[in-house]
């Protein structure tokens, strides 16, 4: 990245910080903030007034992310986080700038405390400063100097901020200066984990959707995303309904669903949260799938004044939508009925409850922030999307936003709360375990605690995005990630000898579209496919068939197929590679029982 040069308004607001020595900038999203960061910095290094400083953000993806921005604009940052080995934190600790999570710095305290930070920046202050750690390192320690930086103060925690870090000056939507840089909304994600029961009675789904086929699985699959996605009323309520899914869904499971220690909506702790930080909203709309978890928030948020809009067949539309447009009416609770086709009123707060990868009804819930009028454009409006980390719920928010990307719906979230999101997806721990070891599908499943259907699906979602590929060798399919192909010419290396005389036929395929069916050997093949890749810039499939002799006269045939993203020489590459040992492959068969997924050959 080029070093980027200050706006007047970021300078302005570096060199106001320094004069206060313990400040707080609150700025929109999108405005720079962590420019306004980098000048405080320098300026203090440059001028000797401090020697060592501290970046404090609150999960190690956004570590990762500060350290490589900071390093771009020529500071010498490093990250430290509980990810790290022993060594590599202990060498973060002696860089002049270190940037770390809150958590690490409690856990290696005497490590911290003897590197003599003089200066501190606490990065999303708004969300951090009520947290244990957080408390624990700024009231714990006396960082003379001290910069906060968030997008937005709750009036609630005004009095806090302050006390921790210092005075507070905004630089707000109305500044002319930031106009042009400012979105017209901002969005956020709140975690909302489930509690050791709740867990306990996801993983026994888990468990009987793993064993299920059919429409069973299907069945037990909505049960599942009921759960994580609305609330254990939502799954009773199914129950009640269905003998069927009664009969599937395990004795144990039953019991934990009714016991004391499973909440009816484990959601309503962080959106009580989501409100108490937006405590300024004019109104607040809140979507959510299930008629009973509407019906559940509005009797707990009564002193909101809740609205429902449920459908014309519970609550007349015309009565319920006069009730909304109250002024006293602070949150208006909608199911899919308002969505579309009903006048919702405006609203500075949106909060998504449960998700769905609709790109039509993503983009129809977002059309009720978007549409505001220019005089409600004057102060900030947010999307907040409420996620069960840890579950399919993380899948099915992370689809969402792609699926609203592809729609041409830019969906303004910072990209590390996108990572920090993406970070309690399965497929991001199927991803980090192929980093670090190619593996088969069932070595895979088996080493993350996970079903093998759920790890497949993850696997297939990874490959499209060509984040994943595989080869075929003498233990079946191996999976990778598209970051570590050396690993595979490595770890298998009889797997990627081509044989250069064999005769093949490869077909290539882009979104199932035929672009060219080649025969030949393969340096024919690869340079006539090298240039096809160059024009047509992505491979979605490619298909390979070889009569492969195998002695007295007999061949027998190899049909492999590749399945991902190839979008490069090297995958390409890798592809024939593997495809032009198959002799090798095919030996391996005829002496061993393929695994699950060896079914293409």
């Amino acid at each position: 990245m080029a070093r980027l040069r200050p706006r007047d308004y970021q300078r302005e607001a570096a060199e106001w910080a320094l004069r206060e020595e313990a400040a707080v900038v609150c700025m929109p999203t999108g405005a720079g903030k962590t420019l306004v960061a980098v000048l405080w910095i320098e300026e203090l290094l440059r001028s000797g007034r401090a020697r060592r400083v501290l970046v404090l953000e609150p999960t190690r993806f956004l570590v990762e992310q500060s350290a490589r921005f900071l390093r771009s604009q020529g500071l010498d940052a490093a990250p430290v986080h509980g990810s790290l080995s022993r060594g590599e934190r202990s060498r973060g600790w002696r860089s002049r700038i270190v940037v770390a999570t809150p958590e690490i710095v409690v856990a290696e305290w005497e490590e911290f405390r003897s590197q003599g930070f003089d200066a501190v920046v606490v990065d999303e202050c708004h969300h951090t400063t009520g947290q244990d750690a957080y408390k624990k390192v700024m009231a714990g320690y006396q960082f003379r100097w001290r910069l906060g930086l968030t997008a937005y103060v709750p009036p609630s925690r005004k009095e806090e901020i302050e006390e921790l870090i210092g005075k507070i000056r905004c630089w707000g939507w109305d500044d002319p200066r930031l106009a042009r840089y400012i979105p017209a909304w901002e969005a956020e994600v709140y975690e909302s984990p489930l509690n050791d029961a709740e867990m306990q009675l996801y993983m026994i789904l888990e468990d009987a959707w793993d064993n299920a086929s059919g429409s069973n699985r299907s069945l037990l699959g909505n049960a599942i995303r009921w759960f994580v996605r609305d609330g254990a009323l939502a799954l009773r309520e199914s129950l009640e309904r269905s003998q069927r899914l009664r009969s599937l869904v395990p004795e144990e499971a039953r019991r934990l669903l009714y016991s004391g220690d499973v909440r009816p909506a484990h959601k309503l702790d962080a959106l009580e949260r989501v409100l108490r930080d937006h405590e300024g909203f004019d109104k607040a709309i809140i979507f959510v799938d299930r008629v009973v978890i509407a019906e559940h928030i509005a009797e707990i948020l009564s002193e909101y004044n809740p609205a429902l809009i449920l459908g014309r067949h519970r609550i007349d539309p015309k009565k319920a939508l006069e009730i909304a447009r109250r002024p006293e009416t602070r949150i208006v609770v909608s199911t899919s009925a308002g969505e579309e086709g009903i006048d919702l009123p405006e609203a500075s707060l949106l909060i998504v409850w449960s998700h769905t990868a609709s790109p039509l009804r993503f983009i129809q819930r977002l059309g009720r922030v978007l549409r505001a009028t220019d005089a409600a454009r004057k102060r900030p409006r947010w999307v907040v999307f409420i996620v069960t980390p840890d579950t399919v719920d993380v899948d099915s928010l992370i689809d969402g936003l792609l699926e609203a990307q592809r729609a041409g719906i830019h969906v303004n979230i910072d990209p590390g709360v996108v990572e920090y999101v993406w970070s309690f997806s399965r497929r991001r721990r199927v991803l980090e375990a192929i980093e670090e070891q190619p593996a088969p599908l069932d070595v895979i499943a088996r080493a993350l605690g996970m079903p093998i259907p759920r790890a497949r699906e993850a696997l297939e979602w990874l490959q499209a995005r060509g984040l994943v590929v595989y080869i075929y060798t003498h233990m079946g399919r191996v999976y990778a990630a598209r970051s570590a192909l050396e690993k595979l010419y490595q770890l298998y290396p009889d797997a990627l000898e081509p044989n250069t005389e064999l005769e093949a036929r490869i077909t290539a395929y882009r979104d199932g579209e035929k672009l060219a069916g080649l025969r030949g050997t393969y340096r024919r093949v690869f340079e006539r496919l090298e240039r096809l890749l160059a024009r047509e810039g992505l491979f979605t499939r490619i298909a390979f068939t070889a009569q492969v002799p195998v002695g007295r006269g007999l061949v027998r045939l190899a049909r492999l197929t590749y399945s991902y993203r190839v979008e490069s020489r090297e995958v390409l590459r890798l592809v024939l590679d593997n495809a032009y040992s198959c002799p090798r492959y095919l030996e391996y068969l005829s002496r061993a029982s393929p695994r699950e997924e060896d079914t293409e050959n």
